[in-house]
């Protein structure tokens, strides 16, 4: 029986040798994940004797989303910054700073709040994808002058239409 790290980097298991290697199948793990005999030190899948024959780069493992693995890299200081594990958050972070155009301001702050709401709920998921102050500005940001400007065009119609 084994104990894993997951990308999220929470320990799993104990999951038996079966197991990991239909995890291997799916691409869940990989032989850089660390991973312990019950009991064992922590070391990469490929040094445990019943998964010697994996190779020894590859693909990382993915979660929905694309999360890669290994908490505390130097990739994971970057996705700090850039939370590009987290497509929604950029995204809505984007949305919400070019939402302050005034024509085109009402939808994008939509797609910025909507899309930063998401962001949040992906974080929430999946905590080492980052991105949690980016998808909040988004919200925040994007809320305000996506319902701003919704407002004031509905209030300038609303007078167009009055003075008729």
């Amino acid at each position: 029986m084994y104990h894993i790290i997951g990308v999220d980097g929470k320990e799993y298991g104990p999951v038996s040798a079966g197991q990991l290697t239909q995890w291997l199948a799916e691409n869940r793990v990989n032989g850089q994940t660390l991973a312990r005999e019950e009991g064992g030190n922590w070391k990469p899948l490929r040094e445990h004797a019943e998964f010697a024959s994996l190779p020894t780069a590859g693909q990382p493992p993915t979660m929905p989303g694309g999360v890669p693995p290994q908490p505390g890299s130097p990739s994971d200081a970057v996705s700090t910054i850039i939370p590009y594990r987290n497509a929604a958050a950029l995204t809505a972070y984007y949305l919400a700073v070019f939402s302050v155009i005034p024509c085109v301001g009402a939808l994008l702050g939509i797609a910025a709040l909507v899309l930063g709401l998401r962001g949040l709920k992906f974080v929430k998921q999946y905590p080492a994808a980052k991105g949690t102050v980016h998808a909040w500005i988004g919200v925040v940001v994007g809320g305000i002058f996506g319902v701003g400007y919704t407002v004031l065009i509905v209030w300038v119609l609303v007078e167009a239409a009055s003075r008729r």
